[in-house]
């Protein structure tokens, strides 16, 4: 399962890439520009940026610490999830932890 992960964002990342550079519209799931991605909430920030390279239910079933759900997207970013910047990177860990936090109800 861990290298069709791997396979999946490798193919899913340069087309995504690709489809950003050159202004192709997206859709939810894909890359946004950065107008759109700095009117976005922290809910549709997760929702559109890991659900471009994996379904979204993996991280919704798992109830992690803040470090840990910081340690999950420094291992995303060293598998090419590199277009987010630093601070919507910290709003999807602050949803992350606040809706799906080690202590938070299942």
């Amino acid at each position: 399962m861990f290298k069709r992960h791997r396979l999946s964002l490798w193919l899913t990342a340069p087309a995504l890439l690709t489809a950003w550079l050159v202004g192709l519209p997206v859709s939810q799931g894909a890359l946004t520009t950065d107008a759109r991605a700095d009117e976005m909430t922290p809910k549709q920030l997760f929702e559109v940026h890991c659900a471009a390279c994996h379904s979204i239910e993996l991280p919704m079933t798992q109830r992690l610490a803040r470090h840990d759900w910081e340690w999950v997207l420094d291992d995303m970013e060293d598998y090419g999830m590199t277009w987010l910047t630093d601070e919507q990177r910290e709003q999807i860990v602050d949803y992350l932890t606040e809706n799906y936090g080690r202590d938070t109800p299942r």
